[in-house]
């Protein structure tokens, strides 16, 4: 066993094994430049180490190569996390695009800007509409009750029912003005005849 390590030994040793160590390293991190970095750290660590390793070493190619072996593991777990992380990332991009493809393939956004104006004036309108013009209104478009039920509901006759929607219906269209096209893709039930 070598008790200690002189300048040229080392650089014997390094001139030998540098490129084999090179050529194990690179057939692991497949990237030349930076198995050459890894095997050229192993050999700078030994050096600044030479004094308590060599003492306690007999095989020192072997205790060289068995750092390139660790360090070689550590730099492929780094990239495996590394690769995971970006594979996460992407997963999570590639969601967020599908969400979003999703929804402006399924809404228009005239819809969404205009729909709280529309529905402002649908409000306002039956507001101020009587009360029994609102009720049969209501009762119409959205409980989906038909004219029959709903002169029978209140006591009145189909005519009567049909006369108070179509006025509803034309009052709310003068309202709506520049918004009726929008109404329609947003509520195509409630202003159809």
């Amino acid at each position: 066993m070598i008790q200690r390590m002189e300048m040229h030994e080392f650089d014997r040793l390094y001139g030998e094994y540098k490129p084999r160590f090179i050529l194990i390293a690179c057939s692991y991190l497949r990237d030349r430049s930076a198995a050459e970095d890894l095997v050229t750290d192993c050999f700078m660590h030994f050096w600044e180490k030479r004094e308590e390793i060599v003492p306690v070493t007999e095989n020192i190619p072997a205790y060289i190569l068995g750092m390139v072996r660790h360090k070689c593991i550590d730099a492929l777990r780094t990239r495996q996390q590394h690769l995971m992380t970006q594979q996460q990332i992407y997963q999570l991009e590639m969601r967020s695009i599908r969400e979003n493809l999703a929804a402006l393939e399924e809404c228009d956004l005239a819809k969404i800007l205009f729909r709280s104006e529309v529905e402002e004036i649908f409000h306002r309108r039956l507001a101020e509409m009587p009360e029994l013009s609102a009720q049969i209104f209501i009762a119409n478009r959205f409980e989906n009750q038909t004219y029959q039920e709903i002169a029978q509901r209140y006591g009145i006759s189909v005519r009567k029912v049909t006369r108070e929607i179509q006025r509803c219906l034309k009052l709310l269209r003068e309202d709506l003005g520049d918004y009726l096209p929008i109404a329609v893709l947003l509520f195509p039930h409630f202003l159809d005849k």
